[in-house]
């Protein structure tokens, strides 16, 4: 019975450290402007803009891959905001986003 619980233990830990050696070498860097444009979104999740959810159309807009009024549910006030924000913040190359209304 000791050693069913030992080895369990001994288990847990080395999984543990596992992870937690893996999150440190898969850390993957978001574009800090990314959550931004998500919070500026209605954050419905609905899909009606062709993107799985408002952080894969935040992305695509941050890519130039998707236009601003493919957010049905966003109003002209939303989408001024972000194009004046990603107007305002270059990534860290300098480089703007190219806004497509």
């Amino acid at each position: 019975m000791t050693t069913v619980i030992i080895l369990s233990v001994v288990i847990s830990v080395v999984l543990a450290l596992s992870l937690s050696i893996a999150s440190v070498l898969f850390y993957v860097e978001e574009d800090p402007r990314l959550q931004d444009v998500v919070d500026m979104l209605p954050n419905q999740n609905c899909g009606l803009c062709g993107n799985p959810g408002c952080k894969a159309m935040a992305q695509a807009i941050l890519n130039e891959d998707s236009k601003l009024t493919q957010c049905k549910p966003g109003d002209q006030d939303m989408r001024d905001d972000i194009k004046e924000y990603l107007e305002s913040h270059p990534d860290e190359s300098g480089e703007f986003v190219k806004v497509k209304m």
